[in-house]
């Protein structure tokens, strides 16, 4: 099952994370974030088949694309975690692992699939 989230769901993610209510910078910027997952390579077929690359696309595009005016980095990592218990493939990051992840994002070290290939590797 694939399971599709909109800009609301990120929103609640949002809320429950970042320690204020973080104010959306750019609307357009959370658009692509909520929908880059859904992209589709023929009608009805997508592109990301796996939980761990749709997951990843929240991450990523959170930290190049900074939606909110703080705090993407934890809205972003969250929306992933959050995304990926919710299709039933839940993650444990070891210590520290999610920081080096998100420091080798920003250092334009990683693109969507090493960063699908580091969330598919922390499975529980």
């Amino acid at each position: 099952m694939i399971l599709y989230v909109d800009a609301g769901w990120v929103l609640n993610v949002q809320v429950d994370v970042s320690p204020v209510n973080t104010p959306v910078r750019d609307w357009g910027a959370l658009h692509c974030m909520s929908e880059r997952h859904r992209y589709e390579r023929f009608a009805g077929e997508p592109y990301y088949e796996e939980a761990a690359a749709r997951a990843a696309t929240f991450l990523h595009t959170s930290l190049i694309l900074e939606p909110f005016s703080d705090y993407n980095a934890v809205i972003g990592a969250a929306c992933a975690q959050m995304y990926l218990e919710e299709s039933g493939e839940a993650i444990a990051p070891p210590p520290g692992a999610m920081v080096g992840l998100i420091r080798d994002i920003r250092d334009n070290r990683l693109r969507l699939s090493e960063t699908a290939r580091r969330l598919r590797a922390w499975a529980v």
